[in-house]
C-alpha cells in the first residue's frame, strides 16, 4: 500500500484524521467529555476511546477483505475512486473542516470531504443525510415528548437539589458512549480513508490505527475543542444521565441507518436533528408546569435551533463550493 501512496495522500489522510474526529466529536464524544470531566482521568478516557476504535477498525477491515472504510467508498453505481492523480488540492477538504471546526460550526465532514473526490454523489449525499436528520428529529421529538421528559426533568431538580449520582449510571453512560462511538466509526471512518487505497495490508492498517489514536489522545486531553458550544447550548448535556440516553438514541439512529444503506451519511445532521427535535419537545413539555427545566441560559428556542442551523448550512454551502472548484482546479494542475 505505502508503494502506491503519495505525500498528499498521507497529509490528506492526517490532515483528515484529525479534523473529521475533532468536528464529528461533538456528536460522538462530546456529551461524554462533557460529563466525564471532572470525575474521570483523560488517560482512563484516552484508553476506553482508542480500545473501542482498534477494535472497530480491524475488525471492518477483516469482515471487507482489507477495506478500512467499511465498504462505504465502494458502493456498487456509487463508488468514491481514489483519483489518479492525487495532488495538493484534495488537501483543501480537511483544511476547511479545521477552520469550520475552530469556528465551532458543526460541519457535515462527510459533505466536505466525500464530495470532493466526487461531485456526482452529492445528491445521494444531500438525500441520505436529510432522510437521517428527518429520522433522528421525529425520533427525538416522539422519545423525549412522549416520557423522556421526566428523566429530563428530574435531572434538573436533582442537579439544583445536588444530589448523589447512582453509579450505575457511571456504568450505562461508558456503555451508551462505546456503543456510539463504535456505530460512528462504522459510518464515517469514509470520510478519512477516503485519502487512500481502498484496500490496505495489516501492516498499513495498524500504522493508520495508531496515528488515529494519537489523535484522539489529543482530543480527548484538549477537552473536545470549539464545537462542544453547541453541545453545552442544550438542556442538561453536561450531566452524565442525560448525556447516557443522548448517545444510545444517536446510537440507535445510526445503527438504523446502516441497516437501510451502506452509502455514507452526515451524522452530524443526524445528530443535530435528534438534539432539535429533543430541545423543542422539552420547551413544550415544560409549559405544563409552573418551573422550567429546559436552558434557557443560551437564549431562546428560535436562537439556539437557529444558530446550530445557520452554521450547519454555512458548512454546507462551503462544502458545495469546494467540491465544484476542486475537481476543475485539480484538472488544471495536472494539465
Amino acid at each position: 500500500m505505502m508503494a502506491d501512496m503519495n505525500i498528499w495522500m498521507a497529509i490528506g489522510f492526517l490532515l483528515a484524521a484529525y479534523s473529521v474526529v475533532a468536528n464529528d466529536s461533538l456528536q460522538t464524544l462530546g456529551t461524554y467529555l462533557s460529563s466525564n470531566r471532572q470525575c474521570t482521568s483523560k488517560l482512563v478516557q484516552m484508553a476506553f476511546v482508542c480500545g473501542i476504535t482498534i477494535i472497530v477498525l480491524l475488525l471492518g477491515w477483516f469482515l471487507n477483505g482489507g477495506d478500512p472504510a467499511w465498504g462505504r467508498l465502494t458502493v456498487p453505481g456509487r463508488e468514491f475512486p481514489l483519483p489518479e492523480d492525487f495532488s495538493w488540492v484534495y488537501v483543501l477538504p480537511p483544511i476547511a473542516v479545521l477552520v469550520l471546526t475552530q469556528w465551532g460550526a458543526p460541519v457535515s465532514t462527510s459533505f466536505l470531504v466525500l464530495s470532493s473526490f466526487k461531485p456526482g454523489n452529492i445528491d445521494k449525499l444531500i438525500t441520505s443525510s436529510f432522510c437521517g436528520y428527518c429520522l433522528a428529529f421525529v425520533f427525538g421529538l416522539a422519545a423525549y415528548g412522549l416520557g423522556m421528559w421526566l428523566l429530563e426533568r428530574r435531572v434538573y431538580r436533582s442537579t439544583l437539589e445536588d444530589h448523589n449520582l447512582s453509579r450505575v449510571w457511571y456504568l450505562l453512560q461508558w456503555c451508551s458512549t462505546g456503543f456510539l462511538w463504535s456505530m460512528w466509526l462504522v459510518q464515517d471512518l469514509a470520510n478519512i480513508f477516503v485519502f487512500l487505497p481502498r484496500t490496505m495490508n495489516l501492516f498499513s492498517m495498524l500504522f493508520c490505527t495508531l496515528i488515529l489514536c494519537v489523535g484522539l489522545c489529543f482530543l480527548v486531553a484538549n477537552g473536545g475543542g470549539p464545537i462542544q458550544s453547541v453541545l453545552r447550548s442544550k438542556t442538561n448535556t453536561s450531566d452524565l444521565r442525560s448525556a447516557t440516553v443522548i448517545d444510545f438514541f444517536l446510537g440507535l439512529c445510526l445503527l438504523y441507518r446502516a441497516f437501510l444503506s451502506t452509502f455514507p451519511l452526515s451524522t452530524t445532521w443526524v445528530f443535530l436533528g435528534l438534539l432539535g427535535g429533543r430541545e423543542i419537545a422539552l420547551r413544550i413539555k415544560e409549559q405544563e408546569f409552573e418551573y422550567v427545566f429546559a436552558n434557557h441560559a443560551s437564549g431562546s428556542l428560535s436562537k439556539v435551533l437557529g444558530n446550530d442551523l445557520f452554521k450547519a448550512f454555512i458548512g454546507l454551502v462551503v462544502s458545495l463550493l469546494i467540491a465544484i472548484v476542486i475537481q476543475p482546479l485539480a484538472s488544471f494542475i495536472g494539465s
